[in-house]
């Protein structure tokens, strides 16, 4: 295996399961339905579909990066917004979604020629070993978040 598909390895047990650090997405999402998913049990906190859509947008701009794009990221491209996941369709929409990206950069990192790793990305300072690593850490900081609103979620409903 190279660092490219060990990187890609590590997206994917960030993403599905047999991580490491703790509940991978898979995990910390199981039994969350639209109604949970958009409470907000911690005042000024982030909603769970407010922090799995930002995931599923960053998901796919670095697959785009490393594409050789360079798309523009605005305020609502980094946090969209939650609007159409009200009901359970629109949740359940979300949640594959964040799986297909996250498996499109899956994909697209295994692939990632292994000698331009550690190459600088064009007017950046960060390399794109930097960038893959970066958006590893990001899924696995936010997976965090999102247990944690679990365990806030169910002490807010017991007391």
């Amino acid at each position: 295996m190279n660092e490219s598909e060990r990187l890609a390895d590590q997206l994917n047990r960030a993403l599905n399961g047999e991580a490491w650090h703790g509940p991978s997405w898979k995990e910390a999402l199981e039994g969350i339905g639209a109604s949970a998913a958009g409470a907000r049990p911690i005042a000024g906190a982030h909603t769970i579909a407010e922090i799995l859509l930002h995931a599923t947008a960053w998901n796919d701009i670095v697959r785009r990066r490393l594409g050789g794009e360079s798309p523009k990221v605005t305020p609502a491209d980094d946090w969209p917004s939650t609007a159409a996941l009200g009901d359970s369709a629109g949740w359940s929409s979300a949640v594959a979604r964040l799986f297909e990206t996250g498996q499109s950069l899956t994909q697209t990192v295994a692939r990632f020629p292994v000698e331009k790793l550690e190459e600088k990305r064009p007017g950046l300072d960060g390399s794109w070993y930097e960038l893959i690593s970066g958006q590893l850490q990001h899924l696995l900081y936010h997976a965090g978040q999102v247990g944690i609103l679990r365990k806030s979620e169910v002490h807010a409903t017991a007391a």
